[in-house]
């Protein structure tokens, strides 16, 4: 059974899985050669990194599903995901094209920017229209980790959109838009079909089963006894590539839910700041910026640099940019008629 209070560790996991991202992305930015990375190496399918940001998408379903269940009100969803996401998104490229950009590039850098295309870009979550930086490295872009950021938007609004239709509540769509994601990923990977658009059939794989976790909750049966059975068949299926990702986001999926809402929680994590998106935005051209200076340094070492240096940067953004963001969407739905509508679900608040 879950446990609904308060007192989950969605905080904690979010900031494990964005710390993963660093060790992910070190050895691979170092040399460009991939099979250094430790779950490459274990298994020769998924990387740590790739690993970390299904997980990421698995828990953004189950708690985005969450909040248009308990308040299915448009303007409420719409604009808790804008003020959510786009501030720290903003400022965060912002920060890379005009202090990390003209520092770690070519002379006439600001001059050789497509600023139409730099400022639409934002608007759809992506770094664009800016020259190579940090040439001669592998990776030599400003930040490569955003890439995800404008799948998981879309995701959110795919929801919004099925609630506007209204099917979100029928409970069969979700499990067949997870089975046709699922399908097409597979076999995409099996090379049996070259079907466009791979990541968006891979992210929106892992957030609907996230979602399936939220919409079938109760009917599920969450016990340590079957969280090991998943754990052993996760570390079996592993191995075989097509099979890869679908493990993690069910198998391991069914794990991270689990822990979320009966592990241990740890004392105190949950006073903290949420600096998992701020460790997600900063660590990438921070980790360049390192190895920039430092190209021969310590693969542990450097994790360990850019970790301390990143966690500022995110405390940062959370208290300078995310929270006020927060306060700000609170303040909007406290003075509008729109958002003062009564829901029958009580909200149990959670990091969104």
């Amino acid at each position: 059974m879950i446990n609904h209070d308060q007192k989950n560790n969605f905080n904690l996991l979010r900031f494990f899985f964005a710390t993963l991202v660093i060790v992910a992305h070190a050895a691979e930015l170092k040399t460009g050669d991939r099979s250094q990375e430790l779950l490459t190496n274990v298994f020769g399918t998924i990387s740590a990194g790739e690993l970390a940001v299904d997980s990421f998408f698995v828990l953004s379903g189950y708690l985005i599903f969450k909040s248009w269940s308990n308040k299915p009100i448009l303007v409420t969803f719409l604009t808790s995901r804008i003020l959510r996401i786009y501030p720290g998104f903003i400022i965060s490229c912002i920060f890379c094209v005009f202090v990390i950009g003209p520092i770690y590039s070519t002379a006439g850098y600001l001059k050789s920017i497509n600023w139409a295309e730099f400022l639409l870009s934002l608007l759809k979550l992506r770094l664009a229209g800016t020259p190579a930086t940090f040439q001669g490295t592998p990776y030599a872009v400003l930040n490569g980790s955003l890439w995800s950021i404008p799948y998981e938007f879309k995701c959110y609004l795919l929801v919004l959109a099925t609630g506007i239709m209204g099917i979100y509540s029928r409970r069969f769509v979700w499990p067949a838009v997870f089975l046709g994601c699922t399908t097409v990923h597979v076999l995409n990977r099996l090379s049996i079909s070259d079907i466009p658009f791979d990541l968006y059939f891979r992210c929106g794989m892992a957030f609907t089963a996230g979602g399936c976790f939220y919409i079938y909750k109760d009917a599920i049966k969450w016990t340590k006894v079957y969280a090991c059975i998943c754990l052993i068949f996760l570390l079996l299926i592993l191995p075989v590539a097509p099979l890869a990702e679908p493990a993690v986001v069910t198998l391991w999926g069914y794990l991270i839910i689990y822990y979320a809402h009966n592990g241990k929680r740890l004392l105190g994590f949950n006073r903290l700041p949420d600096l998992s998106y701020g460790i997600y935005l900063y660590a990438w051209p921070i980790n360049k910026i390192i190895l920039w200076h430092f190209p021969t340094i310590n693969l542990y070492l450097s994790m360990l640099i850019v970790f301390l240096l990143t966690v500022p940067f995110a405390a940062a953004s959370w208290y300078v940019i995310e929270k006020p963001s927060i306060e700000i969407k609170k303040i909007i739905q406290n003075n509008n008629v729109f958002f003062n509508r009564k829901t029958k679900k009580k909200n149990i608040s959670v990091s969104e």
